[in-house]
């Protein structure tokens, strides 16, 4: 049994009852709704190989600076309009 992922989204009428799949939903291979509509379903396997990035991904920045390193840091920015001893009691404006 595997499990396969909706490409497309549709509605489908089982025994009589309306089903409606979302792109995206996963579905057991032996689930009724996938009879006739295999077109619009994929392997698990084939959605992650194609979300996979193409190239590899940059080197993440270290927080602390080699032996000799030089960074460039910016000061935080705060989005605080006033100080917090200028703030009321319980952190609204005065």
């Amino acid at each position: 049994m595997a499990i396969k992922r909706a490409i497309a989204p549709f509605t489908a009428y089982i025994d009589g009852m309306p089903r409606v799949v979302r792109a995206g939903d996963l579905v057991e291979d032996t689930d009724p709704v996938m009879q006739g509509r295999m077109h619009l379903f994929e392997t698990t396997e084939e959605h992650v190989a194609q979300r996979q990035p193409q190239q590899p991904r940059p080197q993440v920045e270290t927080a602390t600076a080699e032996p000799g390193e030089q960074r460039n840091l910016t000061p935080p920015t705060s989005g605080r309009s006033k100080p917090p001893s200028a703030r009321g009691r319980r952190g609204g404006n005065k």
